[in-house]
């Protein structure tokens, strides 16, 4: 045994003892939820929590782990806020897609437990939430290889819903194909014309035809159901074992960090948060956008992103969205957001909501 395999061995081993140790301390959270209940205290204790990790931390004797493991106890502590919402509650939950689509994946790592809705399109998560079949729908929304999912977008536009969080989840573009297949025997690969376009350097080297799908789960069952070893799929792992699919390679696409931003929409702003949303059209005349940049200099705002969206209602005319890394319910924000919207022809606040990252 090399030094290599005697580490994974070591790795191994140690994971086991975490796993049945995680199960022991998400029954105490269980515990601490039940207790919280019983006595109507809100899941959230900030100071609890402070105290819990600075005193981890002081636990960790090698000084180069102890940033680390101060992310891994905030994670972890995220995820049984998570866990324990998702006990108090039966919101049903909308998104996009069939399971083990990303955006499936990403619904169950927000909403634990929680029942969920799946649809088609974009559109019907919106309307999900606004008919109230749904209290909540997830949405992909931008991705930071391939940018803004423009439809997404137009639904904030059109539909009278709030973002009320948004977070970050890393996301991993697997080939998948049939038992027995190999990259060589690989002719046609199906995915969402997203996936398709994180994964275009890998692909042309295989020299393959590409074609789109509505998303990554339904290409993957397709791959399956037809059974033939010259067709392939992008899509995450997970999708291998539910549609009985071997991993023909692993992060195809060029981008090891490539991130997903999927948004919590509902029809009640959350109200909560440190970052929030605007999206305007300008009145149509000469530098307007340059004005509200402006103004929004002026109050010293710390603008995260700006992108426009063309106007369904006008050619050649354009939406704004900007997302802002600052409070919205200071004198300051409104004060801004009020003389922004003199210069405006329609404005539109979105939310503000936590940042997951």
């Amino acid at each position: 045994m090399n030094q290599l395999e005697k580490a994974r061995q070591t790795i191994d081993s140690i994971d086991e003892q975490i796993a049945q140790l995680y199960e022991q301390r998400m029954d105490a959270v269980e515990q601490v939820l039940n207790y919280k209940k019983e006595n109507h205290l809100p899941i959230l204790d900030a100071s609890r929590e402070e105290k819990v990790i600075a005193h981890g931390v002081q636990r960790i004797k090698n000084e180069k782990y102890k940033g680390v493991y101060r992310d891994f106890l905030k994670g972890m502590m995220r995820n049984s806020r998570m866990y324990q919402q998702s006990l108090l509650s039966n919101d049903v939950i909308a998104y996009c897609g069939v399971k083990g689509a990303f955006t499936h994946l990403a619904t169950q790592r927000l909403f634990p437990g929680s029942p969920t809705l799946n649809y088609k399109s974009f559109d019907d998560v919106f309307q999900a939430v606004v008919t109230r079949k749904a209290h909540y729908g997830v949405l992909p929304f931008e991705n930071n290889n391939s940018g803004l999912v423009g439809e997404v977008l137009d639904g904030l536009l059109e539909y009278p819903v709030y973002i009320r969080k948004m977070s970050h989840q890393k996301i991993e573009q697997c080939l998948l194909g049939v038992p027995g297949a190999s990259l060589k025997d690989i002719e046609y690969v199906y995915s969402k014309d997203q996936a398709l376009m994180q994964s275009k350097e890998f692909l042309h080297q295989l020299n393959v035809h590409t074609i789109a799908y509505p998303n990554t789960a339904m290409a993957a069952q397709y791959v399956a159901e037809q059974g033939d070893i010259h067709k392939a799929a992008v899509g995450a792992k997970e999708n291998a074992e539910l549609y009985g699919l071997e991993v023909l390679a692993t992060q195809i696409e060029p981008n090891s960090e490539n991130t997903t931003r999927f948004l919590v929409i509902g029809l009640e702003p959350a109200n909560q948060g440190d970052h929030f949303s605007v999206v305007f059209a300008t009145k149509h005349i000469s530098g307007a956008l340059a004005k509200v940049i402006e103004v929004i200099a002026k109050y010293g705002l710390n603008m995260d992103s700006i992108q426009s969206r063309p106007r369904k209602d006008q050619m050649f005319e354009y939406f704004f969205y900007i997302e802002f890394d600052s409070p919205l319910y200071t004198d300051n924000t409104q004060a801004c957001l009020a003389e922004i919207k003199k210069i405006c022809e329609s404005f539109k606040v979105l939310g503000t909501y936590p940042m997951d990252i």
